[in-house]
């Protein structure tokens, strides 16, 4: 008995004394959400924060954003909910059909017709990433469910509010898969301790 007390704090001793920083890793990291490995992220602006193309929008253009936003939603999302999901999207197209428009108008007039159906393009790419639609899904839907019940005015107030909520799942994949290309790196570095198999 006490000589397996005396393993025991021999080995509590020995964890004691591992540096603070190790970690111990038993597989190589891998992807948030099934991502590719080599995958390309958004550079960082000045404060730390992913470029994406929701930042600092407001009026029309936000809404036209959110409108791109939840029309993805409402053709990939199959959550539970989705369903009340695609409905709310389709009041919003009935109720709000004259702003869409306006939306629409004010994107051209800024990009023309060419660079509007371009971007338009990669703002539905973007919003159709597979790894971040598990949080866009519900996300999605919560913010349909909300503007739905605007009016047009309102609906433009809180777009850039509303577009945030959409972008943030997106900006949080982005900081995890960030976290994984640095563990992936210090792995591939031997820096991280892995453990090997107990030899007798």
């Amino acid at each position: 008995m006490t000589r397996s007390i005396g393993f025991v704090a021999a080995c509590a001793a020995a964890l004691a004394a591992a540096p603070a920083a190790a970690q111990y890793r038993t597989q190589e990291p891998q992807a948030p959400g099934y991502a590719a490995p080599n995958l390309r992220l958004p550079p960082l602006d000045a404060r730390g924060d992913f470029v994406t193309p929701n930042r600092d929008l407001t009026g029309h253009v936000a809404f036209w954003n959110v409108k791109i936003a939840l029309n993805v939603a409402a053709i990939g999302c199959r959550h539970p909910g989705s369903l009340r999901l695609i409905a709310d999207y389709n009041d919003i197209i009935a109720r709000h059909g004259n702003l869409i428009r306006a939306a629409e108008g004010t994107v051209i007039a800024r990009t023309g017709v060419a660079v509007r159906d371009r971007m338009s393009t990669k703002l539905f790419n973007y919003f159709a990433q597979p790894p971040a639609q598990k949080q866009f899904c519900p996300v999605a839907g919560s913010v349909a469910e909300r503007m739905r019940g605007m009016s047009a005015a309102e609906a433009i107030e809180a777009a850039p509010a509303l577009l945030s909520e959409l972008d943030r799942p997106f900006t949080d994949f982005y900081r995890a898969y960030a976290q994984y290309q640095a563990d992936l790196a210090e792995w591939r570095g031997g820096q991280t301790v892995q453990l090997a198999s107990a030899k007798p």
